[in-house]
């Protein structure tokens, strides 16, 4: 009998025993779901509890920035608080207040948790500007179905069951100065939404999303981001518009879930604020 050469018949590899090895099916249930931007194995989970996030912003957001420096301010500015839609000294002191909120909250991550910029996704400075522009753009899609098809039916449904007109109420004073309008441009486009997105999506919603799931995570954060929008009025206005940005809530953190990073969402909400302060400055 004829026995092949060794050139004949070459030895196998490993890729050729792995080619001839059954593979297993696709799984129908993963292919059938949506793949997120950023997996979770390639997303640190947090590593504090819904509590200690709640707590730190009543200690650092409520106590210190609020009751302590915001009271000082309105002492010595005189800031009325009871008129509803900010003015001028209204805004600088919110100004005031949320800068102590975050440089305070921040502190207070990096002294408790010391991995926190990674586990909020932070990338490095240079590569930040390429998180933001994604984010922007899905802002500015969020604004439109907020503001023109929720925000429509929303108000329509409230006329309806109340039986009298009502009206989201304004959240600046048409009696703005120029500068009243430079300070309400940077509360609204840079610093409202890095501290709100640093509290509520980064702290809040993925504290409990890691623990109990997205949905669970969204609405919990979504209902407290809603009441913090509370601005003196008529009770149904008022809740019309904390309605509103309770689904605008909801949709911040759907785009915190998809791009991963709450510099995305930094982005989202700096759009969403640039369009409707546009809207009230040029209807003024």
């Amino acid at each position: 009998m004829l026995r092949p050469t060794d050139d004949a018949v070459a030895p196998a590899t490993r890729d050729d025993v792995t080619t001839m090895m059954p593979q297993p099916p696709p799984r129908p249930d993963l292919d059938a779901s949506p793949v997120p931007v950023v997996a979770d194995e390639l997303r640190p989970p947090v590593t504090w509890s819904v509590w200690e996030a709640v707590l730190a912003y009543v200690v650092v957001g409520i106590v210190l920035a609020q009751a302590i420096v915001g009271a000082v301010l309105v002492a010595v500015f005189s800031v009325d608080l009871t008129a509803g839609a900010a003015d001028g000294p209204a805004v600088a002191l919110t100004i005031a207040v949320d800068v102590v909120t975050v440089i305070g909250l921040a502190a207070w991550l990096q002294w408790r948790h010391p991995g926190w910029l990674r586990t909020l996704w932070i990338p490095p400075v240079g590569a930040r500007f390429r998180a933001l522009a994604p984010g922007y753009g899905l802002g500015i899609v969020l604004y439109v179905v907020v503001a023109f098809i929720v925000g429509a039916a929303l108000t329509l449904l409230f006329r309806a069951m109340f039986g009298e007109d009502v009206t989201a109420p304004e959240q600046l004073s048409s009696n703005l100065s120029a500068l009243g309008k430079v300070g309400a441009t940077l509360l609204a486009i840079v610093v409202a939404p890095v501290t709100e997105e640093f509290f509520f999506r980064g702290m809040l919603f993925r504290s409990v999303r890691d623990r109990w799931g997205f949905w669970v995570g969204a609405v919990s954060s979504s209902l407290l981001f809603g009441l913090a929008h509370y601005v003196a009025s008529p009770w149904r206005d008022a809740l019309l518009l904390q309605t509103v940005m309770v689904v605008t809530g909801l949709g911040l953190c759907w785009i915190y879930e998809r791009r991963g990073t709450i510099v995305a969402n930094i982005g989202a909400h700096m759009a969403f604020n640039t369009i409707g302060l546009l809207l009230i400055l040029a209807a003024r």
